[in-house]
């Protein structure tokens, strides 16, 4: 798995790795951004692919 390259994950594997990041010790988004080294917006549009957004209330990302 290329963690060290979170741009080439599937969208599923990353949903899964960034929300655990994001419950472990990502305190918003753009951490989690920067956790990872991914452009906010790449990271976004990863999710959409899989139809996932980022819920700021439970700091996750959700089905839409």
């Amino acid at each position: 798995m290329e963690i060290n390259h979170p741009e080439r994950l599937e969208p599923h594997i990353l949903l899964s790795i960034a929300n655990e990041r994001l419950r472990l010790g990502c305190n918003n988004l753009e951490q989690l951004s920067d956790d990872l080294n991914l452009p906010l917006k790449q990271l976004e549009r990863s999710m959409k692919q899989i139809h996932y957004h980022y819920q700021i209330e439970n700091n996750q990302f959700t089905a839409d």
